[in-house]
């Protein structure tokens, strides 16, 4: 059975996103080197082309949001956040960046700012309504609500 991608519906039918729930108890399979991660080093992930014949842009967002949830795992927050916001930069038309500096902000405690990010994620989504689960804007909508509350009214 292939691995699921970041964005896929959990296999453990939990109804959240892989990243989301049991990516965060995966094992280091297929992994980046965190130790090695660093978006300014040569042949890392600021380091390789944008797009080439033989390049898969998936394969990339994946490894880097999977990057992501490990540095935030691992407490490197700093180098989180900037394998996030080179995510923004090199895929600005991807949820993945937005979603990813979310999980940062969140890890900081920085609940505000993780809700504006969600926020931003799923205005994306919206715009490609058929490449997401349906779910996942209902998901994100609690999670943004807890995190920002709106105002009572």
């Amino acid at each position: 059975m292939a691995k699921p991608g970041r964005n896929d519906p959990c296999p453990c039918g939990s109804g959240k996103k892989y990243k989301r729930c049991c990516l965060l108890k995966a094992g280091p399979d297929k992994r980046v080197l965190l130790e090695q991660l660093s978006p300014s080093d040569e042949g890392t992930l600021a380091g390789r082309p944008a797009r080439t014949w033989q390049h898969n842009e998936d394969d990339d967002v994946d490894d880097a949001s999977h990057a992501v949830v490990e540095l935030v795992q691992a407490g490197k927050l700093d180098d989180a956040e900037a394998v996030a916001r080179d995510l923004l930069t090199r895929y600005p038309h991807e949820p993945d960046g937005w979603d990813c500096l979310g999980i940062v902000h969140e890890a900081r405690g920085e609940n505000r700012r993780a809700a504006d990010s969600y926020r931003k994620m799923l205005e994306i989504m919206r715009q490609h309504p058929d490449d997401y689960n349906p779910g996942y804007e209902t998901e994100f909508t609690k999670l943004i609500d807890k995190l920002d509350p709106p105002a009572p009214t």
